[in-house]
C-alpha cells in the first residue's frame, strides 16, 4: 500500500472520530459536505464516539494498534470511557503461514526438531510458536514478521505528518503531542528487537530467586536473535474466575495477596515492571506459582522517580495535596502555567471523597481513574513510564479481585508503603548525599583557581589605579584650557592602556 494511501485511509478514520468537534467549527452542514471527501468511513458515525476510535484503529491495524494500546494507558491524555474502550483493542491479525517466516529466517529450521504449524498467539508484530528443540526441550519460538519493521516506520512517519500539520492546534502543543507520538515510536521499534525483552526476562528471572511465588521462563540464548526469541514452555492455567472457583476462601486470599506481594517487589524494590500485566500474560502453575510472560512491555523507572512516586503514593494516602504536587513538579509534569493552588484545591477535594472512607471500600482502579481525570483537567502531563506503573498497580487489584473477590489493594498497599519507607528515604538521601559531596569536590576543586584568578583581577585594578586618576585629571585640565587636544589626547590614552594591560 502506497504511503498516500494510507495517509488517505487515516485522514479518514481521524475525520470521522473528531466528526462532533468538527461540527462545533464548521457548522453541521460544513462538517457533512467535507466528510463526502472520506465517504468509504462514513460508517464510523454509526457507533458512539469511544467505541468509534477503536473500531477505526482496529480497521488501521499495523502500528495503529500497539497505539490505541499505549494510548489505553494514558488517562491523562484521554477521559476515562475512551480509555476503557482502548483497552478492549485485541492484536489478533490473520497468522503469517510458517513456511514463510522460515524462508525469510532459515537459520532457524535447523535448530529445531519440530515447529507447530498453527501459532498459540498471532499479533501484528510477531507471532509465537509452540516448538521442540533437537534435544528434545519444549519451548515457545516468538518470531518478529518479516514486514513489521517498514509497515511501523511507514504508519508512525504518517502519523508524525498529520501531527506536524495540526501543529497549530493548542491542545496538541498542550499535551505535547510531537514528543508523545515521538515515545511511541521509541516504543513500537523497541518492541522489533527480541533480545531486549530476552534480557529483560533474565532480569525478572533473577529476581524469582527472591520472590518464590514468582517464575519466568527462562530464555534460550542459542537460539535467540533480535527477530526471534526462543524461551521455555510454560504450562499452566491462564488466570479467570472459572479458574479460582476449586480454591476455598483462604486458598483465594492467600493467592491474591502473593500476586499483590510479587508485583509490589517488582516496582519498589526491582525498579522494574511488567508493562502489559493483564490476566492472559499470566498463568497459574500446579505448585500455585505465577508465570509472567510476554515481556514486550516493560517499565523501567530511574531511582529518583521511583522516589517521586513513592512520596505521591503516600501523599494520597495520607491526605496531603502538598506532597502529591511538590512530587509531580520534582518530575517535571506540572507547568509553570498551571495555578497550583487551585490544583492543590482539586486534589484535596478529590481526597475527601475516598478519605473518610474504610479502606476496604476504596477501589483501586476506580481511584487511579479520577485521579488522572483531575490531572488531564490541568494539562498535567505525566511521563509514561509514571502513567504504565500507576495503571499497572490499579489493573493489580482488578486482577486480585478475579482471584479473589472481596480483595481491596489499600489495606495491603499502605502497610508496605510504611515497611518500605525506611529504605526508600535512606537510598534518596545517599543519592543526594553523594550528588552534594560531588558538587562540593568540583567546587573545592575549582577554588584555588578561581581564587587566583580573582586575585589577579584585583592587583591588575589596583596596579592601573593610579593611570586612571592621572588620566581622569589630564581630561578635566585639557577640557578646561585645550579642548582641541582632547582629539589626540584620548586615542593615546586608549593605546597607553592596551599596550599596559599586555
Amino acid at each position: 500500500m502506497s504511503r498516500f494511501l494510507r495517509l488517505y485511509q487515516v485522514l479518514g478514520v481521524l475525520y470521522f472520530c473528531s466528526y462532533e468537534v468538527v461540527s462545533r467549527y464548521v457548522t453541521p452542514l460544513g462538517a457533512l459536505l467535507l466528510g463526502f471527501l472520506f465517504f468509504p468511513y462514513r460508517e464510523l458515525l454509526n457507533y458512539p464516539p469511544p467505541k468509534r476510535l477503536r473500531i477505526a484503529l482496529e480497521r488501521l491495524g499495523g502500528a495503529y494498534v500497539k497505539i490505541g494500546q499505549m494510548l489505553s494507558t494514558r488517562i491523562d491524555l484521554l477521559p476515562e470511557e475512551y480509555v476503557k474502550e482502548l483497552e478492549k483493542l485485541q492484536d489478533r491479525v490473520p497468522p503469517q503461514p510458517l513456511e514463510e517466516l522460515l524462508k525469510h529466517y532459515p537459520e532457524i529450521r535447523d535448530a529445531f526438531l519440530q515447529i507447530d504449524e498453527e501459532p498459540i498467539g498471532s499479533g501484528s508484530v510477531a507471532q509465537v510458536h509452540r516448538a521442540v528443540l533437537k534435544n528434545g526441550r519444549e519451548v515457545a519460538l516468538k518470531v518478529i514478521r518479516p514486514k513489521a519493521e517498514e509497515l511501523i516506520k511507514r504508519d508512525v512517519s504518517v502519523l508524525k505528518s498529520l501531527v506536524s500539520f495540526l501543529s497549530f492546534i493548542p491542545v496538541v502543543r498542550e499535551f505535547r503531542i510531537p514528543q508523545i507520538v515521538s515515545e511511541f515510536e521509541r516504543m513500537l521499534l523497541n518492541e522489533l528487537d527480541l533480545t531486549t525483552e530476552a534480557a529483560y526476562m533474565e532480569l525478572f528471572r533473577k529476581f524469582s530467586k527472591e520472590e518464590p511465588s514468582l517464575f519466568v521462563p527462562a530464555v534460550v540464548w542459542e537460539v535467540t536473535s533480535s527477530r526471534y526469541l526462543t524461551t521455555e514452555f510454560v504450562r499452566g492455567e491462564k488466570l479467570s474466575a472459572e479458574l479460582f472457583k476449586k480454591f476455598n476462601e483462604e486458598e483465594r486470599k492467600e493467592l491474591a495477596e502473593k500476586f499483590v506481594r510479587i508485583v509490589n517487589r517488582t516496582v519498589f524494590e526491582l525498579g522494574v515492571f511488567h508493562g502489559d500485566l493483564h490476566p492472559g500474560n499470566i498463568f497459574l502453575l500446579s505448585d500455585k506459582r505465577f508465570a509472567f510472560v510476554d515481556f514486550g512491555i516493560v517499565g523501567r523507572l530511574s531511582p529518583d522517580t521511583l522516589t517521586e512516586f513513592f512520596l505521591f503514593s503516600v501523599g494520597v494516602m495520607n491526605k496531603d495535596p502538598e506532597l502529591i504536587v511538590s512530587s509531580l513538579k520534582r518530575i517535571g509534569a506540572v507547568g509553570k502555567e498551571i495555578n497550583e493552588n487551585l490544583l492543590k484545591r482539586e486534589v484535596l477535594i478529590f481526597l475527601d471523597k475516598y478519605y473518610n472512607r474504610p479502606l476496604s471500600q476504596i477501589d483501586a482502579e476506580k481511584l487511579f481513574y479520577e485521579e488522572l481525570s483531575v490531572a488531564r483537567r490541568f494539562r498535567v502531563v505525566l511521563p509514561e513510564e509514571l502513567v504504565t506503573l500507576m495503571k499497572t498497580i490499579a489493573h493489580t487489584e482488578s486482577i486480585a479481585r478475579i482471584i479473589y473477590p472481596d480483595f481491596r489493594l489499600p489495606p495491603v498497599l499502605k502497610p508496605y508503603l510504611k515497611k518500605i519507607a525506611p529504605k526508600v528515604v535512606t537510598a534518596a538521601a545517599r543519592r543526594k548525599g553523594i550528588r552534594l559531596a560531588m558538587d562540593y569536590g568540583e567546587l573545592l576543586s575549582s577554588l584555588p583557581t578561581g581564587v587566583k584568578s580573582k586575585l589577579l583581577e584585583e592587583k591588575r585594578r589596583e596596579s592601573l589605579l593610579p593611570f586612571w586618576s592621572a588620566s581622569v585629571l589630564g581630561f578635566s585640565l585639557l577640557l578646561a584650557f585645550s579642548p582641541k587636544s582632547l582629539l589626540v589626547y584620548l586615542p593615546s590614552l586608549y593605546l597607553f592602556k592596551k599596550v599596559a594591560e599586555k
